[in-house]
């Protein structure tokens, strides 16, 4: 057992005398055995996710099956970088992906074990940079210690596909880090040009680094440096890198159909509201992590009107703000980490488009090294004052903090299991019983991913179930329709289209599928009728089919349902690991 020779307080000097001695007489200093034992309980509370598998229907496949990453021979970097890839523009990520692939193949434990390795590099980051803002290194460890093993963060690292947030995070971190360096030691160029390559790694590895140069301004605000010209233009490089790879991140997200009109109508004071919500939930999540889940529906309106908890759920954001504002002496450095989060968490808030879900846990991975500076400090505040403490009450302060170590490690460990299968992740999202809404989508999945796997009867149940939740499901209808065409029920499959044409006039898919099936009923007009409506959609096989079968009367099928060529059926199953 590790021995201190002396007591110390963790303090702020820059020289440490203590040391502690570790059996076989090896002396490490306290901050070296501090750190080294974060890095070691996070790897342990993260070794069963090496026994999990890719999420076949959950974007881990999808990645496999990319020509770039599987493809055989040397890999085509340029076609890495001047691609989209499942409507995102991260090259990094598809190249370590590619790369793992040339190493291991199809195995999944290296996929997974290299998002570990990043997720404990970003660990020892956060505990460096943290040592610098917050002048210390105890409280910059327990930053690094809720960074390293809080529940919300084991999506980014036991999701093979998330690898874009732990490798943006890594060069993100590592610029912020070199700027520091830029302004405490003169200004030199060396690390001015080592944060700015930073800054492009990060852009080239997710569009959520494009906030990084408004934190360096934010760190002009923690480090209290006077307005002059010089804070414009130095950072003048970095925002042109991210309005650039912000523009082709939206021309990405668009390719792709992310960027899609939300299928609810929220009016903007709405839509306001949503963003506070969005913002609570992350608060929230971050004192209480309990029922999380791998999707998060928007709230569902009822007769045009949100739930109250969506309204009431701005109470959060004012108490933090008040609580900031009345925080006393650590005033300036609250305040940072408060904007640190919102900058951070800014570019993934539910405005007006949608993507499929208003909140992800993934989303907190950077973002959460803000709030958790508050913690940081109240405790560091505690622990230096303990000579003030009656020993009872310190014994108290240090056993429940103990205690809260072990239970966030435990439902971190918990956690990560719920990430082993498909099945087992949305098995586990419909047994939350969070809303019907999330339940939906969680029977959707499953049947898409049973489906894939060609079976038609558990495919069915499941689209039957994700129906029962929410009857207006486009997506759901759609695919149970090309399944039921898949299985000769021409007739159920046309009235799904119809249900799905009914709630979204404009649903292109709809038409080109019902087209598809009113062709085997064998009345083709009807059925060009259909695809001609499709087109006019911009719904590009549409005109293949148009070309091959209104022309040449060729009985179409619905085949290999979701194949990009061809007039047959195109199912949705959409994508998941959005920006």
């Amino acid at each position: 057992m590790a021995k201190p020779e002396k007591t110390i307080k963790p303090g702020f000097s820059k020289r440490e005398t203590s040391k502690i001695t570790l059996p076989g007489k090896f002396i490490i200093s306290p901050e070296k055995f501090l750190i080294s034992a974060i890095l070691l309980f996070t790897f342990l509370m993260y070794a069963g996710t090496l026994k999990n598998d890719f999420l076949v229907g959950w974007d881990d496949g999808e990645y496999l099956a990319d020509p770039s990453v599987s493809g055989e021979g040397p890999i085509n970097t340029s076609l890495i970088f001047s691609n989209f890839h499942l409507g995102m523009y991260q090259p990094l990520a598809v190249l370590s992906f590619a790369v793992n692939y040339r190493i291991s193949g199809d195995t999944a434990w290296p996929y997974i074990l290299t998002n570990l390795l990043i997720h404990l590099l970003n660990t020892l980051l956060v505990y460096q940079l943290l040592k610098r803002w917050m002048k210390g290194y105890f409280p910059a460890a327990i930053v690094a210690l809720l960074f390293a093993i809080h529940p919300m963060h084991v999506e980014a690292v036991a999701w093979i596909s998330t690898r874009s947030s732990g490798l943006y995070s890594l060069f993100f971190l590592s610029g912020l880090l070199a700027w520091d360096k830029y302004l405490d030691e003169g200004y030199k160029t060396r690390h001015y040009l080592i944060a700015l390559s930073f800054a492009l790694l990060s852009l080239f590895s997710k569009s959520m680094a494009a906030t990084f140069p408004l934190i360096l301004f934010l760190m002009d605000y923690l480090k209290n440096r006077r307005y002059s010209l010089r804070l414009i233009t130095e950072k003048l490089p970095f925002i042109v890198l991210s309005v650039i790879f912000g523009m082709v991140a939206i021309r990405a997200a668009g390719s792709f159909g992310h960027l899609t009109v939300l299928e609810q109508d929220f009016s903007p004071l709405q839509r306001i509201f949503l963003i506070i919500y969005g913002l609570s939930f992350y608060v929230i999540k971050m004192i209480i992590p309990i029922n999380l889940s791998a999707i998060y529906a928007f709230p569902e309106m009822v007769n045009g009107t949100l739930p109250n908890y969506v309204y009431t759920s701005a109470i959060v954001p004012v108490l933090v703000v008040a609580g900031i504002w009345f925080s006393g002496k650590n005033h300036r450095e609250y305040i940072f980490g408060g904007l640190f989060f919102l900058l951070c968490i800014s570019m993934v808030l539910p405005l007006f488009w949608s993507r499929v879900f208003i909140t992800a846990d993934r989303y907190t991975y950077l973002p959460y090294i803000g709030l958790f500076i508050i913690p940081a400090r109240i405790l560091t505040n505690l622990f230096e004052s303990r000579s003030t403490l009656d020993k009872t009450n310190f014994r108290m302060l240090i056993f429940a903090a103990g205690l809260v170590v072990l239970m966030l490690g435990w439902a971190t460990a918990k956690r990560s299991r719920t990430w082993k299968d498909t099945p087992t992740l949305l098995t586990d999202v419909i047994e939350k019983k969070r809303s019907d809404a999330d339940m939906a989508h969680g029977y959707f999945y499953l049947a898409n991913y049973y489906d894939a796997a060609n079976n038609g009867a558990e495919a069915m149940k499941y689209y039957n179930l994700s129906l029962s939740r929410n009857n207006n499901y486009l997506l759901a209808l759609n695919n149970r329709g090309i399944l039921k065409g898949k299985t000769g029920d021409f007739g159920g499959a046309v009235n799904d289209f119809n249900d799905a044409i009914r709630i979204k006039p404009d649903y292109a898919e709809a038409y080109y599928n019902r087209g598809v099936a009113i062709y085997q009923t064998g009345k083709p007009e009807e059925a060009c009728e259909d695809w001609s409506i499709a087109l006019k959609l911009n719904f590009r096989p549409a005109g293949d089919a148009i070309n091959k079968y209104c022309l040449k009367r060729i009985m179409p099928d619905f085949g290999n349902a979701g194949s990009a060529t061809g007039p047959v059926g195109e199912s949705e199953t959409t994508d998941t690991n959005d920006e």
